[in-house]
């Protein structure tokens, strides 16, 4: 018995593609996703912006004072729908486990594990999952 690494393919992304733009995904785009954009696009020469597969209708206070707090502004606006972002040469960047699940299978992405800091929704959940975010990207 052998692993077809042929099978992997669609689950890791070729390290040899280049992005367009990254997209940052969370099931709302109002605190994970909207942090690892605005983490991103102070360090990154690639753009960053994030979305939702189910957006909030607003970005989550304590993720705008987080991103204050770490001098790494999050840019004001509604959070997106994924199919509204999503554009041909985009790298997805799921940061939330349940918008990994709901993306299209054939969709090439990476997965990274954040907890939600806004179901505790204390400024040190947020600060946490920023520092993760932080982590990953730099």
């Amino acid at each position: 018995l052998r692993l077809n690494v042929d099978a992997l393919s669609v689950m890791i992304p070729s390290s040899k593609r280049t992005a367009q733009r990254v997209v940052f995904v969370c099931t709302q785009n109002s605190a994970r996703s909207q942090m690892a954009a605005a983490i991103w696009n102070r360090h990154g020469a690639v753009p960053a912006t994030s979305a939702g597969t189910h957006p909030a209708d607003a970005i989550h206070p304590e993720a705008l004072a987080a991103a204050r707090r770490h001098h790494t502004p999050i840019t004001p606006r509604s959070p997106q729908h994924l199919h509204d972002v999503l554009a041909e040469g985009d790298l997805v960047i799921a940061v939330c486990d349940n918008a990994h699940e709901e993306l299209p299978s054939d969709l090439e992405r990476i997965h990274w594990s954040v907890a939600d800091p806004a179901r505790p929704a204390t400024s040190t959940a947020f600060d946490t999952a920023f520092a993760e975010l932080s982590e990953r990207v730099q």
